[in-house]
């Protein structure tokens, strides 16, 4: 599956994303102006592993490893609010946008507005989220198996999405997304295939699958680099105080 992802205020903000999904493994292949990178999921033992191709480096997550990173990143969150707080407006606004982007991803009761149209190839339903009066968030979506994926790859997924948003939590919360609501609503088998969020009723980030096709995945596909450099916790958060390595 290949996707976009864009800010319609920053524009050099825009990542080209492929999915690739079996065997209960789940790998995103990020490269844009801002990063160049890899995020691996093995279902069974929940292990998320990120890849930085800039800096060469594979940082495992295992399920005790997130538990110090949530932690982590609970303190370090209240720590960059107060720091933005205190620093110039260009911090602030994109912040405060980014806070926006995160409510109207995760925040209030999508309706349905259309039902059976077309939209980038696939015949989806689209919803609309409103927010304090104003446009928040458009998506279309259709069932998974529209898009060829089965019931095992969109549990990988699913459970996946759920990993990675509890890991995010502290941050979320202090952007003041209302993730609890948004996991539920996973409980539907629901792809979505374009989404637009909005900032003060504009436009500002864009979503959408540009093609999707089955594959046959051969050995290594779903392992990172056998030759960068394999950091640990310790490392991390060397690397948040000293910058990368």
């Amino acid at each position: 599956c290949s996707s976009d992802l864009e800010s319609s205020v920053y524009k050099e903000a825009r990542v080209d994303v492929i999915a690739s999904i079996g065997d209960g493994h789940l790998r995103f292949d990020f490269q844009g102006p801002w990063s160049h990178g890899s995020l691996i999921y093995e279902r069974d033992s929940a292990l998320l592993t990120v890849v930085d191709h800039l800096h060469k480096t594979v940082l495992p997550l295992t399920q005790d490893s997130q538990t110090f990173l949530k932690m982590m990143g609970a303190v370090a969150s209240q720590k960059l609010r107060a720091k933005i707080s205190g620093s110039g407006d260009g911090a602030r606004v994109a912040f405060e946008l980014a806070s926006e982007n995160a409510r109207a991803f995760f925040n209030g009761a999508p309706a349905l507005r259309d039902k059976g149209i077309r939209k980038e190839g696939f015949t989806c339903d689209g919803y609309r989220t409103d927010l304090g009066g104003k446009k928040a968030r458009e998506v279309w979506v259709t069932v998974p198996q529209s898009a060829g994926m089965g019931t095992e790859d969109y549990d990988t997924l699913r459970s996946m999405v759920h990993q990675v948003v509890d890991l995010l939590g502290p941050e979320l919360d202090q952007m003041g997304a209302d993730t609890g609501t948004f996991l539920q609503g996973l409980s539907e088998p629901q792809l979505p295939v374009s989404e637009i969020l909005y900032a003060a009723g504009r436009p500002s980030g864009r979503f959408r699958i540009t093609g999707v096709k089955p594959r046959e995945f051969g050995p290594g596909v779903f392992d990172p680099p056998a030759d960068y450099q394999v950091l640990g916790m310790l490392d991390l958060v060397k690397t948040g105080v000293n910058g990368p390595p």
